[in-house]
């Protein structure tokens, strides 16, 4: 591990008469309102866009040095009357309960009288949007490869109960140049929680809204059939139903008929239009995202890359070693990962999550993982394994691995724990800035309420090696290091 301990020091058993207390954290345990000013945390950077709702920034972390992205939103001086404003903060409720490696990643958010700032993670790659520009059409692997992770981001918002309704290559970022295998879904501000009944406002862009959200009622498939639109772009370079205004696109949606006249499209695989052809036709007979996985076109132009093996091998050894960490450490873990890991960090991971996610809707199952395990014959009894794997890894409880469980538990544990990591970590947890960490700030970062006040006070003195009531920087990696697994646990 990367801080170094010198000596360990005892952990003491918690009282057997006290009563047990939940310690369970999730991400979205750390995605709150910051109370400070914006500016005193971050520092300001170059515009990076615009969205539905507000300008994107970056800026930089002032205690990590991390770049990120901000969406500021600029409040109505009554907010109460103000229906962006409950977009926004709509935008921020969605975002918070999202782990999927193709949607954007929430860090935190801030509100002061005039404004709203949404921080997420900065992708380096550009809009997607560009890349169509500059190339003006992709071949059928990377626009299959780009259509299967849309696919599975809608697939997994949909069985969410979230609809995007604004899906459109301007709102696809690409992590890196030209990375088409890792892209990222932005810009929820029109998203919106869906209860299974008809939406009726006006919700998308141009050329790519369906023509039953013009009608006035529509259905979750309306983020189908744009994804559809922007397949018919990727492999030619136009949109279906193109014109020279507003009125005239919206008229050609509406009567639903385009074709592939052009001689690019001459080269384009029979499988291909029949896809697009199933997504650019009415809402009754569209298929679903979940149903578009399976297409033949997607299942045999869409595979992933294959992992090296010396890559997997680390996975499932850190799967096997994960082993279901005291709940402190793993409290630590989910923080990390979700809020102090840089994007290029988790590439591999990621690349291998989607992988193993057959179909791809955006967790792993037990019958996935023994499929893609079933070449290490090293693993003995194959299904009680996986089956422990996912007791272990499952933090939610809801009997599959999601993203970001699946990040926390493969990681390199020297890079997860590293110094660098860890005083990051402190220095957040540090609120006020003085050089050590009290019971009240724990509490106040980790967000259980009032009620788990005496949580953070034991952990605090059993990490307090000098008796001064407040963790520094070395206890807290010596504490940190020398947890293990019996050691203060917390049912």
């Amino acid at each position: 591990m990367g801080c170094s301990c010198t000596k360990g020091i005892r952990i003491k058993s918690p009282n057997p008469k006290s009563k047990p207390q939940t310690l369970k954290l999730t991400p979205e345990s750390f995605i709150t309102s910051n109370s400070k000013d914006f500016t005193d945390v971050y520092t300001m950077g170059t515009p990076l866009g615009s969205g539905a709702y507000g300008d994107v920034i970056q800026v930089i972390h002032k205690l990590t040095n991390q770049e990120r992205a901000v969406k500021i939103f600029l409040k109505n001086k009554d907010k109460h009357k103000d229906s962006s404003y409950e977009k926004t903060k709509n935008e921020i409720e969605i975002l918070k309960k999202l782990s999927h490696p193709t949607i954007i990643q929430i860090y935190e958010y801030f509100e002061d009288e005039k404004r709203v700032y949404i921080v997420m993670e900065k992708c380096y790659g550009g809009e997607l949007f560009d890349q169509i520009t500059t190339k003006k059409s992709l071949n059928e692997s990377v626009s299959a490869l780009i259509c299967k992770q849309l696919f599975s981001a809608i697939s997994y918002l949909h069985s969410n109960k979230i609809v995007h309704r604004d899906i459109k290559p301007e709102n696809i970022l690409l992590e890196d140049s030209e990375d088409f295998i890792n892209i990222k879904i932005i810009d929820f501000g029109t998203a919106i929680f869906y209860d299974g009944g008809m939406m009726k406002e006006l919700s998308g862009s141009s050329y790519y809204i369906s023509p039953e959200v013009i009608q006035g009622e529509y259905n979750e498939k309306c983020d189908e059939w744009s994804i559809g639109v922007i397949l018919y772009i990727l492999l030619c370079g136009n949109p279906p139903f193109a014109g020279s205004s507003t009125e005239q696109i919206i008229r050609k949606i509406k009567a639903g008929t385009f074709n592939y006249n052009s001689p690019i499209w001459d080269s384009v695989s029979p499988q291909a239009k029949d896809l697009i052809n199933k997504l650019l036709c009415p809402a009754l007979y569209r298929l679903s995202a979940e149903e578009a996985l399976r297409h033949p076109w997607i299942e045999e132009k869409g595979k992933y890359p294959i992992i090296k093996s010396p890559i997997l091998n680390s996975v499932i050894e850190n799967l096997q070693s994960f082993n279901g960490l005291n709940k402190f450490k793993d409290a630590i873990s989910t923080f990390i990962t979700s809020q102090i890991l840089e994007i290029h960090e988790t590439k591999e991971l990621r690349e291998i999550f989607k992988s193993i996610d057959i179909n791809g809707d955006g967790k792993l199952s037990k019958e996935e993982m023994v499929k893609s395990f079933a070449c290490h014959k090293e693993i003995l009894n194959r299904d009680k394994y996986i089956e422990k794997i996912i007791n272990d890894v499952d933090t939610d409880g809801n009997g599959y691995i999601d993203y970001n469980e699946f990040i926390k538990a493969t990681i390199n544990r020297q890079k997860l724990y590293s110094k660098d990591n860890l005083k990051k970590a402190f220095d957040i947890f540090d609120l006020d800035s003085s050089g050590k960490i009290s019971a009240i700030e724990l509490e106040k970062t980790f967000s259980l309420g009032t009620n788990k006040d005496s949580i953070w006070q034991d952990l605090v003195l059993k990490a307090d090696k000098n008796s001064d009531g407040e963790i520094d920087f070395q206890e807290f990696c010596d504490f940190i290091e020398n947890l293990s697994d019996k050691d203060f646990l917390i049912n």
